[in-house]
């Protein structure tokens, strides 16, 4: 064999091992790992459809919340009030409140008030199945009763005439949450394509869905519960939503984007393998810092966070497309998913008409408030305002005009309580609260007089107040002065419950006043 033959024979050999090496090392270590990060990235974006999932419940549970745990509500079981559903669910509370239906029941599933209204087509429907004496096996709606829990809730999915819905079902009960329930209200919210490309846009999936009706074929498909399941790498996975029945009733395909494999071999393995026939030990050092490493350590970040349910942005950096742009992807992701967490939080604290504090607001502040001023034996004031004859402005003027001066009550009393230690909110209907931190009679006694001439000073137009011809507002004031005594006699119910007696009073005295008591 001359040596020109044996040089070309071992070039050759030399030119396979190296393309042997290459693809070996590209098809046993950089690929897998590159599925390693992959595969952690796709869990995390099933966690974000489960979290989106989960917040749309929420928002459908504090608003159901907010409604069931008010004392209009309460007296309305017991006295079927017909002014209370004129004045609370009308067509318009639909579409505000973004829900199909609401039912009241008492404790022994009857149906003291039921109505459907698709809040998009702006027409009613029915919904039979929420007659829970002619369909009793969706009794299983009600929330059970549970001492651990203050106001027992129960939320899912439901099979209807009107396709697959979203529901939250809270048991009836006081403002001040003192008392036995006496019934239950549901809230309903249908399951439609804007709803699945809300979730979509949250978790940066893309989503199709359909109702299940058989359910023997999606035996086999996995519940959603926000992770892979054992499952790994995919582009196009399937997960069914089950109803209260543990029943599949949604069945949602998901695709993940920009989550494909590289090929095996292609123009830049290539290029490398041409290099590596020169300088195969460069190249190997450039294969392994350029791409090894930063998958490496991309991966192993991605699964801390899977670990510790951390969300932090990748501060590697890639001179490899596929690893620079699974990092950008990763890093546009988890700032999408905080600014949405943002969001989320900031609108569960607001209500939607008036734009200032809400009712679950309100309980979180006093809560917070009454640990406080307790801690530190300073007093604390609550201010129940009512609008004085409001439903006879409501009906003469209309609902809008009614909105309207809500909002403008809201924003004044917001303007004036100034003090970023205090609080005002919409407690229910025409009924806002005030929370004063560290404030003496005297100043409690000053602000109610603020709040009044405020209101006043709007010179809202109101024709049909027995008063005046403004609207107006009564006030009943609460204060607690005296943390003495630990732990106190008295909780920030009392106070509340308080608050409430005196304004009453304020209305049998005639309203357009103000009526305070000092509770300790």
């Amino acid at each position: 064999m001359t040596l020109q033959r044996l040089a070309f024979l071992y070039s050759a050999l030399l030119i396979l091992m190296l393309a042997l090496v290459l693809l070996g090392y590209r098809q046993f270590i950089t690929l897998p790992k590159i599925e390693q990060g992959l595969t952690a990235f796709q869990e995390r974006e099933l966690s974000t459809l489960k979290l989106a999932l989960d917040k749309e419940i929420s928002f459908l549970k504090t608003t159901n919340y907010d409604y069931a745990v008010w004392n209009d509500t309460y007296d309305f079981i017991q006295k079927f009030d017909q002014e209370f559903i004129d004045l609370n669910f009308y067509d318009e509370t639909f579409i505000s409140l973004k829900i199909d239906g609401v039912f009241i029941y008492d404790l022994k599933f009857n149906t003291v008030f039921g109505k459907g209204f698709d809040f998009i087509e702006k027409k009613s429907i029915e919904l039979s199945k929420f007659n829970l004496l002619r369909a009793p096996e969706n009794q299983k709606l009600f929330p059970a009763m549970d001492a651990s829990v203050e106001v027992p809730q129960h939320s899912g999915f439901l099979s209807t005439d009107q396709g697959p819905v979203l529901f939250s079902a809270t048991k009836v009960m006081p403002s001040s949450k003192n008392g036995e329930p006496v019934g239950v209200l549901v809230l309903i919210r249908k399951i439609r394509p804007s709803l699945i490309e809300s979730l979509s846009q949250m978790s940066q999936l893309k989503l199709s869905f359909k109702e299940i009706k058989n359910i023997a074929e999606t035996k086999a498909i996995k519940t959603l519960k926000g992770s892979l399941q054992g499952e790994g790498f995919t582009n196009k996975r399937q997960r069914v939503i089950t109803d209260i029945h543990d029943n599949p009733l949604i069945l949602l395909d998901i695709t993940h984007d920009n989550s494909e494999l590289p090929e095996l071999f292609d123009s830049r393995t290539l290029l490398t393998f041409l290099l590596l026939i020169s300088i195969p030990l460069t190249i190997l050092v450039i294969v392994n810092t350029y791409l090894v490493e930063p998958v490496s350590k991309c991966t192993q970040i991605i699964n801390k966070m899977v670990e510790t349910k951390q969300l932090v942005p990748l501060i590697q950096r890639s001179k490899v497309i596929e690893i620079s742009d699974l990092i950008k992807d990763f890093n546009h992701l988890i700032f999408t998913i905080k600014e949405q967490q943002v969001n989320l939080e900031k609108l569960t604290l607001l209500d939607g008409l008036t734009a200032i504090a809400n009712r679950r607001a309100f309980d979180l502040f006093l809560d917070n408030a009454w640990s406080s001023m307790q801690r530190n034996k300073l007093p604390i004031t609550v201010l129940m305002c009512d609008i004085d004859f409001f439903k006879p402005y409501n009906d003469n003027l209309g609902h809008q005009a009614g909105d309207d001066a809500l909002r403008r009550v809201a924003q004044a009393l917001d303007q004036r309580i100034s003090r970023a230690s205090d609080l005002v909110a919409r407690y229910g209907g025409e009924e806002f609260v005030v929370v004063l931190k560290d404030s003496s009679i005297e100043s409690m006694n000053q602000m109610i007089g603020i709040i009044l001439d405020t209101v006043r000073n709007l010179q809202l137009p109101h024709p049909h107040s027995k008063v005046t011809n403004i609207v107006t507002i009564s006030i009943g004031a609460a204060i607690f002065t005296d943390f003495s005594e630990i732990p106190t006699k008295q909780d920030k119910g009392d106070l509340v419950t308080a608050a409430d007696k005196a304004l009453y009073r304020a209305k049998d005295n005639g309203r357009n006043r103000a009526e305070s008591q000092v509770i300790g």
